[in-house]
């Protein structure tokens, strides 16, 4: 208890006002709508500069239930994918910090999480959004939108998409923002998958292809976004590849997942990345820069990329690698809660 310093007596302890807690209805109220997923892409883009300027502040980010680590429940499977991340940080002289905790991959239900907002005046809880991880996947799909935007081909014609899951859908949510294709070439591990999500994607107005093998992607698509978990290369190398060509990768968000082969990387004209510290211990740079086919020089940010004027002609061969930086989930979570104080005021 604390002492109060004109009697000497012991100050009484105030009860902490309770945060607000907000569920998943609650969210995805104001974020279920195309205005919140521009304003994101534009959010985002601008969390990215202050990122590679400096102004953000990252911790560590804490990856539990995946390799090296133990499994979740001393689990022996060749499908195992489960992980609990935790990622948290704040913009120096923002109003609030967040704490985000994300888990996902199976054998696990489904992906849940919540982002925990906190005041950087008090360092008191302010709010819980109880999001069960849906926050995470619109600020990951932003970025892959805001990724295309920057560095695809001007003329995009086909979009491959790598993977069958939820982000798989969002990430092509979010594209209609950046670009008015809507024919897309599909491959998955698990041919029932594909037929469903097809089945989807053509109800909202897609015209979807199958796709037999993954190379298919780097032969016919002018962007493929890849949103696997897988820990062997699925995209390979090939003569017949297609050019220009830009690929962003979503799903190497953990230490020794990769959907590249190294030597994809390595043939590229231009490298990029969420956030440079993470590529050498995530990511689908990490084997190609420890078997030195490129050079950490040879790698920018995103960050430092949005105000760049790109060249007239395509550079050819891009790749963005999106490994997740607690900046968007900063991002996000701040345009979740000011909306949702908004939405009660109003009220």
């Amino acid at each position: 208890m604390a002492e109060d310093s004109a009697t000497g007596a012991a100050a009484p302890q105030q009860q902490q006002k309770l945060p607000k807690i907000y569920t998943l209805e609650d969210v995805n109220a104001i974020t279920d709508t195309i205005q919140f997923r521009q304003e994101l892409i534009k959010a985002i883009r601008e969390g990215f500069q202050s990122y590679s300027k400096k102004e953000f502040n990252a911790c560590p980010i804490q990856t539990m239930g995946a390799a090296p680590m133990a499994p979740f429940g001393g689990i022996r499977d060749d499908n195992y994918a489960a992980q609990t991340c935790v990622k948290s940080g704040y913009v120096t002289g923002a109003s609030h910090y967040v704490i985000k905790v994300a888990s996902g991959g199976h054998p696990l239900p489904s992906n849940s999480g919540l982002m925990q907002v906190y005041s950087q005046s008090t360092g008191r809880l302010e709010a819980l959004l109880l999001d069960e991880g849906i926050l995470t996947e619109f600020r990951t799909a932003a970025a892959g939108a805001l990724a295309a935007s920057l560095l695809a081909p001007p003329s995009i014609r086909k979009i491959g998409m790598l993977g069958t899951g939820i982000q798989a859908r969002y990430q092509l949510l979010f594209l209609q923002q950046v670009t008015s294709c809507r024919t897309v070439l599909l491959w998955g591990r698990t041919p029932s998958k594909m037929t469903l999500l097809k089945t989807e994607l053509e109800e909202s107005g897609w015209n979807v292809e199958l796709a037999s093998a993954p190379n298919e992607l780097l032969e016919q698509c002018d962007l493929i976004v890849t949103t696997t978990c897988a820990r062997e290369p699925i995209l390979t190398l090939t003569e017949k590849r297609k050019k220009p060509q830009h690929i962003t990768c979503i799903g190497a968000d953990a230490p020794g997942k990769m959907e590249l082969h190294p030597s994809l990387v390595a043939q590229s004209d231009l490298l990029v990345a969420d956030c440079l510290m993470q590529t050498k211990e995530r990511g689908e740079y990490q084997l190609a820069l420890s078997q030195g086919l490129i050079s950490s020089e040879a790698i920018q940010e995103i960050g430092s990329l949005v105000d760049q004027t790109m060249p007239d002609s395509h550079p050819g061969w891009t790749i963005f690698d999106s490994s997740g930086v607690a900046v968007q989930d900063c991002v996000i979570a701040k345009m979740a809660y000011d909306s949702l104080l908004a939405k009660e005021t109003s009220s």
